[in-house]
């Protein structure tokens, strides 16, 4: 017959092991955890605790029921604690578990044997009290009680003390002490499983999305909060086992909604969810566009609909922002040229079925480089802004206006019905070239204009793509800057071969390096006071199998609109050095050599370093060369620009600048930048006679450079009287074809390094 003691001890283990299997289902709640080691701990040290008494012989029992009791005291205090939000580590559990053992082990083996069950007693009285007193300030009533009746049926234990764990203690007593044990494992259980719930109903009450279940007759099983405001429901409980429709705009939409999921669900389980995009009405409030996922399970054997309606405002909110801010140009907020080309396409398509026609106006604005580089970005975009506003102002019905890049405008009339419509676009590019020029006065003082050229195309009969049509505006666009500025041009079909054309030159410049196909000319300049060669400017040639010789007129601008200036310019740096060092070595005949430099060229990273290498690779001295700089260089917004230039010019590098007079600003430049040199434009010395205005200008520049210890090189030299009146105005240099061509390098060697100084005593070969 199993004693009634053992009945009690399988009580406790299978509470443990109800707790055990409980936090296999939800390991997230240590609580169950920690009551179902406490309960089989409890069991554990009863049974052997009551085994000790029966066999005092066997010390071991006593031990395990030592530790067990440790263990049991510290896991059911932490299973309280964790109601709590504190979370035991398996170290401190183990350790508390050791600490309570050695304290009783202590007591009950070192001294008294009763004074060891009393402090058993005492602990487990504190230990449940304590657990009674956090669970009712943490508002569990029933577990708070459960805790206390435990917490008092210990005192019918102090009746008799010396009886406590021996097969002689009052059955009595006893059996309040199991049944109140078995009453608070039952109450920790409903416990665990209140919490895993209140968690569960946690996460569908604050989920942002509306959650319903709804069995197939459309009464509501359970929803959340969100779905309950959406009904107009003041709680979720309200709406349960009601028939409420998934608040759609149409009650017949919703209807036959729900007769497509029925039917989903009952031709069997729902692999995947099924997703709808719906606008919905709630109660109260505006409509909203949302998604709603439909899933399905088995309660009890029943299919249930589990519906979610998520909000898509806000991503709609951002899908179209997103859009707005891919299509539109952030600067001017007009359309950007993506969004024109995806109009546009659409424009043509309906134009070719109705046997219209449209036209496409690229605008560009004129030298707004210059107002960039000079004025500052800042300045340059406002006037893009209203130049924008000025265009957007004179649209009229039917027409598409965009920003295709920095200075450039589109403008797309549509609706023409034939090519007879062409006056009527003349009279519309004349309008916009005079809404666009304006004349302005900056904080600088300098009087400023703005002016544009346009390309037009029209769409003809031949089912054009836009990208087509807008290239063959800008061909058009080209075409008239290159017959003068601030007018506009008709697309015709031989552009499309000079396009070809420039396309095919840029090809074979791209293999012109690599080939070997470049060659350098100098043209002599020599000292007007010494008449000694003393300088020699190197000009890029090129020798093409095929297109023969290449005027640099040709060539140089294809290079500078592509990065190939980079590759050519480098490879003119490196050659006229080396080729300087060659004449030093040779024949001592040592002329500084000037060396164009692009702009583009200038500002790459390594500039100065590429420089100096070459340099000292080749033997040449700094003073041995000279670099010829540009306007567009010195108004570019290089923050460092003056900085490099003065290390050049310290380390003996000589520095010009090209073209001066023709530019905004010159004036400032020569202050502001480290220079030793200018060049006079050839456009001054062009015509220079006595007393001409031409002559007056060279005389000021002259004067003007001296004065800031500059020395002057005049370019276009091509008569005697010009060679006499700069020499007489002081100028210290002289170029021009009176004084010599460009010649390879062996040729300048044999060329007079000494003029004669006398009308007619120039030899035939520079004349």
């Amino acid at each position: 017959m199993v004693p009634v003691h053992d009945l009690g001890v399988a009580a406790l283990a299978i509470l443990g092991v109800a707790f055990l299997i409980g936090w296999s289902s939800a390991r997230l709640n240590q609580a169950t955890l920690l009551w179902g080691i406490a309960h089989l701990s409890l069991a554990g040290a009863t049974f052997t605790g009551y085994r000790y008494h029966l066999q005092p012989e066997s010390p071991w029992l006593a031990v395990v029921a030592t530790l067990l009791t440790g263990f049991f005291l510290a896991s059911l205090h932490g299973g309280t604690n964790f109601l709590r939000g504190r979370i035991i580590g398996p170290g401190a559990l183990i350790g508390r578990s050791l600490g309570v053992a050695f304290l009783i082990a202590v007591v009950g083996f070192g001294g008294d044997k009763n004074a060891g069950s009393i402090l058993v007693l005492g602990l487990m009285m504190l230990v449940y009290g304590v657990s009674a007193y956090l669970c009712l300030r943490m508002h569990y009533r029933l577990l708070a009680a459960a805790f206390s009746l435990k917490t008092a049926a210990f005192l019918l234990y102090f009746l008799e003390p010396s009886t406590i764990g021996t097969p002689f203690q009052n059955p009595d007593v006893l059996a309040v002490g199991w049944v109140s044990s078995v009453l608070l494992g039952l109450v920790l259980v409903d416990a665990a499983i209140a919490q895993t719930r209140q968690r569960l109903t946690n996460v569908i009450k604050h989920l942002p999305d509306a959650l319903v279940a709804r069995r197939l007759d459309g009464k509501i099983l359970f929803c959340n909060d969100r779905f309950a405001q959406l009904a107009g429901s003041a709680s979720p409980t309200e709406l349960e086992g009601q028939q409420v429709p998934l608040l759609t705009r149409e009650q017949e939409e919703a209807e036959a909604m729900f007769r497509k999921v029925n039917a989903m669900v009952l031709s069997g389980p729902m692999d995947e969810p099924m997703r709808l995009e719906r606008t919905i009405t709630p109660a109260r409030g505006e409509s909203f566009p949302a998604e709603i996922i439909f899933s399905s399970y088995l309660d009890l054997g029943f299919p249930v609909i589990l519906g979610l309606i998520r909000d898509l405002s806000e991503r709609k909110r951002g899908e179209e922002e997103r859009l707005h801010q891919a299509n539109t140009d952030q600067l001017t907020g007009l359309p950007n040229r993506r969004f024109l080309e995806q109009q546009l396409d659409a424009v043509l398509w309906i134009a070719h079925r109705q046997h219209t026609q449209c036209a496409v106006l690229l605008i560009d604005l004129d030298h707004f480089k210059k107002v960039n580089d000079t004025l500052g970005h800042a300045f340059g975009d406002e006037i893009l802004r209203d130049i924008a506003q000025a265009l957007q102002v004179q649209l009229k019905p039917g027409d598409l206006l965009a920003r295709l890049s920095g200075d450039e405008f589109a403008l797309v009339m549509t609706g023409l019905p034939s090519l007879m419509s062409i006056l009527e676009v003349e009279a519309r590019a004349l309008a916009l070239l005079q809404l666009i020029r304006r004349q302005f006065r900056a904080g600088d003082g300098m009087d400023y204009q703005i002016e544009a050229t346009i390309g037009v195309a029209f769409s003809g009969r031949e089912g054009l793509k836009a990208s087509v049509l807008l290239q063959r505006a800008e061909v058009a666009m080209y075409e008239s800057k290159a017959r003068g500025r601030g007018g506009w041009c008709f697309f015709e079909s031989d552009m499309d071969e000079r396009l070809a054309e420039s396309l095919r030159l840029e090809s074979s410049l791209r293999q012109a390096v690599p080939r070997g196909e470049l060659r350098l000319h100098y043209q002599p300049i020599y000292s007007s006071t010494t008449g000694h060669m003393t300088k020699a400017e190197a000009l890029v040639r090129w020798d093409n199998p095929q297109l023969g010789w290449v005027p640099p007129g040709r060539f140089i601008p294809a290079a500078e609109e592509s990065s190939l200036i980079l590759e050519v310019g480098q490879w003119i740096l490196e050659e006229a050095i080396r080729q300087a060092a060659q004449w030093r070595v040779q024949s001592g005949f040592a002329p500084v050599v000037s060396i164009n430099v692009s702009a583009r060229q200038f500002a790459q990273p390594g500039f100065e370093s590429q420089v100096f290498a070459l340099l000292q690779r080749y033997g040449v001295p700094p003073s041995g060369i000279e670099l010829e700089l540009t306007e567009t260089l010195l108004a570019s917004d290089q923050e460092d620009l003056p900085a490099l230039l003065h290390r050049l010019h310290d380390a003996g590098v000589g520095l010009s600048l090209d073209d001066f007079g023709t530019g905004y600003s010159s004036l400032s430049y020569l202050s502001r930048f480290s220079l030793n040199t200018v060049k006079i434009d050839r456009s001054f010395v062009m015509g220079l006679q006595e007393s001409s205005r031409n002559h007056s200008l060279v005389r000021a520049i002259i004067s003007m450079a001296h004065s800031l210890h500059l020395e002057v090189v005049a370019e276009g030299v091509e008569t005697w009287r010009q060679y006499e009146i700069l020499k007489a105005e002081g100028c210290d240099y002289l170029q021009g074809y009176l004084l010599g061509r460009p010649m390879a390098a062996d040729q300048l060697r044999t060329h007079p390094q000494v003029l004669a100084g006398e009308e007619g005593n120039f030899p035939d070969a520079v004349i």
